[in-house]
């Protein structure tokens, strides 16, 4: 080495901790915690003020140095050389990290830019239908997660509900109606959107108090690592019981959602008691999460108003909207109100009465419409492209692929895309389909959209540590299957029969929004499925690789189990018992081998879930109501009073235990009631609802999961039996 780049690697060092301070800190521990292997070797410079975020990476000598803009710019080129050059990543579905035996060179600087202002991630949804029982374990590897993929907004509302819980206290509520607007730990995030109260709950101080300090925790670890928060703002929805202690108050009821779940009320912000009640909101949300040194200044809030319904009619909207934002930055000087692009909002009217320097609208559907291009870009405002997938959280292989990779730059070069100030994914659940989050994110570094063949390359090095020619094939018709850019209108994954509510109409979806055609050929998944099985041998020690073999041999039984089910049907409506009989045997032993199948993995088992709820808190009341709430939520969801709820198996999931434990005594219920119908006699349609309800109020595990099949076989030496039976 010249004497010449030997002083300028030992500025770096000195300059790196005059210039980022804490921040070199924060890199070098998150470097520690996920690649220890790199202890000592990461060299970083700050580079000069730029308009975005930039940085640059090079090798030399078993050292990575990094020139970078900001914390974050310097997290994604640490991410993208572990990525690109040492076959590592994390992700929401298993780690790759095993080392390299020596530091691979990257041969020349490499160059990395955003090319948005803004990668966003997470919807309120993905807070509940993934995170509920998130402990600091989960939520510090998510975190890491986003600084190496370079996210720096993220939607950070947990701990509201304290807030909540002294202002109420201030304005004279008792405790017990408190309780009843507070929700359950499975069920904050539609509060939050304004869809419910108190559903889930009573909930205790204790957990109360733990989001509180969880998102204390949070803040603290997004302000090093440069991730800006979007916190929970105050727009005026408030309890439903506000006129039992204001009853001059005006207000305007809200209606119900999902048909029988009681949302807040609208409090007009003309009227004083609006003032007062967002005072003590800010006052009690600085006192939380205020601290600048340790949380940094509060510069986006989010809350929507009318989601998914509610009533507008004689309200002003673009007064109301000038109104709330006025008051927003009243107490929060120059913040950034955050708004969701969601079926019919944000109104038009309502956008005319916002500033446009302190909006920003998060366009969620962007993978699924061009609802940015229809809207002109929403008028002018400031926007980000966004893509929504696992709708419900639910378990299947799906999104539109080609659409998350071209798309984005197509909208910002359009007039309409003049406005479009960055990307963000936006799942309801975050916990499958890693490659949309990675692709989305990554393409917002990338100058010119990436051609397939190169974009697959990187990806299965980085997902399996190497590249594998059966599993670049595999992947290549995953593309042309599930993760087709097909034109449904709904977004969500076409579901596994196995989880859906029986019926003797031929059932077309799950849930009420779920995709009601499959939107691809089934043979040629099953096609990419024998291409990926192959690899099997060679990639045993990859976690990785063991989660997506579950998955995609998963998703071959669930098709299956559509054609099984289609000839149940036939059966049924032919009044043909004989037939009826063998395809209902053959689709309860299909169930039964699903289940087993499921059972290797962690991540498709019902105990991981329930097990995160009852670890939430020690109190034996705590872990009931938190089990009651992961159970309710996956199945019926709620309300308890009508079991034609639009929301019951909205969330529903393929994971063992839950398809042998509650699914499959539902479809044993119907052959039996079918079955006697078909014989002439007469019966009782089956009462689902109560069993569903009952299952999810049931304490403990689930008889299946200490059953008679064997718990954690490995998936790798069972998969022979297994493709022999699906064949």
């Amino acid at each position: 080495m010249t004497k010449r780049l030997s002083m300028l690697l030992l500025g770096w060092l000195s300059t790196a901790v005059v210039s980022y301070g804490q921040n070199v800190q924060a890199i070098q521990a998150l470097v520690d915690r996920r690649v220890p292997f790199l202890h000592k070797k990461v060299i970083i410079h700050a580079i000069g003020p730029t308009p975005g975020d930039t940085a640059s990476y090079f090798t030399r000598n078993q050292r990575l140095y990094i020139n970078a803009s900001s914390t974050i710019s310097a997290t994604y080129a640490l991410g993208d050389y572990l990525r690109t050059y040492c076959g590592i990543s994390l992700s929401h579905t298993g780690d790759q990290s095993a080392p390299p035996s020596s530091l691979p060179a990257t041969n020349g600087v490499i160059p990395v830019s955003a090319q948005h202002t803004y990668r966003y991630a997470l919807n309120y949804c993905t807070y509940n239908y993934t995170m509920s029982f998130w402990g600091w374990k989960e939520w510090e590897h998510e975190l890491d997660w986003m600084a190496f993929n370079g996210v720096n907004l993220m939607l950070a509302p947990m701990g509201t509900e304290e807030i909540w819980q002294h202002v109420l206290q201030d304005i004279g509520y008792s405790d017990e109606d408190i309780r009843k607007y507070i929700p359950g730990p499975a069920f904050n995030a539609w509060w939050l959107m304004g869809n419910i109260q108190g559903w889930g709950g009573p909930v205790s101080d204790a957990m109360i108090h733990r989001w509180t300090l969880l998102q204390q925790q949070l803040l603290e670890r997004m302000h090093e690592l440069g991730i800006q928060p979007v916190i929970q703002g105050f727009c005026g929805m408030v309890p439903s019981t506000i006129k039992k202690y204001f009853p001059h108050a005006a207000v305007v009821d809200q209606g119900n959602w999902g048909e029988g779940l009681i949302r807040p009320v609208f409090l007009l912000p003309g009227d004083t008691l609006f003032p007062r009640i967002a005072a003590l909101y800010y006052h009690y949300m600085d006192q939380s999460y205020g601290d600048r040194t340790l949380y940094g200044d509060v510069k986006f809030l989010g809350g929507d108003l009318f989601h998914e319904g509610g009533a507008t009619g004689g309200i002003d909207l673009p007064s109301t909207a000038a109104l709330i934002q006025t008051n927003m930055q009243q107490y929060h000087p120059g913040s950034t109100w955050v708004l969701q692009a969601w079926q019919d909002n944000p109104k038009k009217d309502f956008l005319k009465g916002l500033d446009k320097q302190h909006t920003l609208i998060l366009d969620l559907r962007g993978d699924a419409d061009n609802n940015w291009e229809r809207t002109g870009g929403y008028s002018g405002y400031p926007w980000l492209w966004c893509s929504m997938v696992n709708g419900g959280g639910t378990v299947g292989m799906e999104g539109r692929l080609l659409r998350i990779l071209l798309e984005p730059g197509r909208a910002k070069a359009t007039t309409a895309g003049s406005s479009m100030k960055g990307v963000g994914i936006v799942p309801e659940g975050i916990a499958n389909n890693d490659i949309m989050y990675a692709s989305l994110l990554r393409s917002a570094w990338a100058k010119e959209p990436p051609a397939i063949d190169s974009f697959l390359k990187k990806y299965i090095i980085s997902r399996y540590g190497k590249y594998d020619a059966d599993i670049y094939e595999a992947w290549q018709l995953l593309l042309q299957s599930a993760y087709i850019s097909h034109t449904n209108e709904l977004t969500d994954a076409y579901e596994s029969i196995f989880c859906a509510r029986p019926d003797t109409n031929f059932i077309t979806s799950v849930s009420t929004w779920g995709s009601k055609k499959l939107p691809y050929d089934p043979a040629i998944f099953s096609r990419a499925a024998d291409r990926f099985v192959r690899a099997a041998g060679r990639f045993t020690s990859s976690e990785t690789y063991r989660y997506d073999l579950v998955d995609i041999v998963r998703q071959v039984i669930a098709l299956k189990a559509r054609l099984l089910y289609a000839g149940i049907m036939k059966a049924w409506i032919a009044h043909d018992l004989p037939s009826f009989k063998i395809a209902g045997q053959q689709f309860i032993s299909l169930l039964k081998l699903q289940d087993r199948w499921t059972a290797t993995n962690s991540a498709f088992r019902l105990d991981t879930w329930l097990e995160q709820a009852r670890g939430m808190l020690p109190d034996d009341k705590d872990k009931d109501l938190a089990e009651w709430n992961a159970k309710a939520q996956i199945t019926y969801w709620g309300p308890d009073s009508n079991p034609a709820s639009l929301v019951h198996d909205y969330a529903n999931k393929e994971w063992s235990g839950l398809l042998n434990d509650f699914y499959l005594p539902r479809w044993l219920l119907f052959f039996d009631y079918a079955e006697k119908r078909l014989k002439g006699e007469t019966v009782a349609w089956p009462d689902f609802f109560s069993l569903e309800k009952a299952w999810a109020r049931r304490h403990g595990m689930p008889a299946a999961m200490n059953g008679s099949r064997k718990p954690g076989e490995d998936c790798i030496k069972i998969l022979p039996e297994i493709i022999s039976n699906i064949k």
